[in-house]
């Protein structure tokens, strides 16, 4: 078993990525699959079906409601890819490894992921962050051949500290406040007219943007909590 690249206050319950319909934290992890694309019936249906590329070169949010190819019901039965609930944590496992995105309806993607079905203790946004967080991590345990790859049995192995659905929901307040801090920047730089106003914004942005990746590792460490969770 890894120890938590995060460190946690002493009362959070440590678990591990390994589905566990138990201890209602990680209840299904699912890989994807691709239909073949030789097969025209296997494509264009009502299935949204998404690839690493749409969340790698996405405008930061993080969840997806649509994506650019969808299959068929036909696809899906003849392929490995799986149809995920709204809520699914769905990370890169390869090319690129650590990109995270949650499904806002239910979808199913293709091998490059490694996709996770959240309990009724753990907040799907709670886990996206926390992988996010952890990318030195995830980069460490990568392996393969040809490119880096996670692997389900590694990820197994990794630890996590979760504190209570309160503090879930108070670490994620301080993270959506930031984010839409770094929205309304955004908005202003394209909206500006003057060329001071634009770069004068754009540090800002930069700024903020550099204080909230030293942030979150420490929100979903507890070090910014005033109290630990019970």
């Amino acid at each position: 078993m890894a120890s938590p690249f995060l460190l946690h206050p002493d009362g959070w319950p440590v678990t591990t990525l390994e589905p566990n319909g138990a201890n209602g934290f990680v209840l299904r992890v699912e890989s994807g699959g691709t239909p073949r694309t030789s097969v025209e019936e296997f494509w264009d249906g009502d299935v949204p079906w998404l690839t690493p590329k749409e969340v790698t070169r996405g405008n930061g949010g993080l969840y997806v409601s649509s994506t650019e190819r969808s299959i068929s019901e036909a696809g899906l039965s003849a392929s490995a890819a799986k149809m995920m609930p709204a809520g699914t944590v769905m990370l890169t496992k390869r090319a690129p490894v650590g990109a995270v995105a949650i499904a806002a309806v239910p979808m199913c993607t293709n091998q490059g992921f490694l996709n996770f079905v959240c309990g009724p203790r753990l907040l799907p946004a709670y886990l996206a962050y926390w992988l996010l967080a952890n990318g030195p991590y995830l980069d460490a345990v990568a392996n393969g051949s040809t490119y880096p790859e996670l692997y389900k049995g590694d990820l197994f192995e990794f630890e996590i500290a979760i504190p209570s659905l309160e503090q879930q929901k108070e670490v994620l307040s301080v993270v959506t406040s930031t984010k839409q801090l770094m929205l309304l920047l955004d908005a202003g730089v394209n909206s500006a007219v003057d060329v001071d106003e634009v770069l004068k914004l754009q540090k800002i942005k930069e700024k903020v943007e550099h204080v909230f990746e030293g942030l979150l590792p420490l929100l979903l460490s507890g070090q910014t909590a005033s109290r630990p969770s019970a």
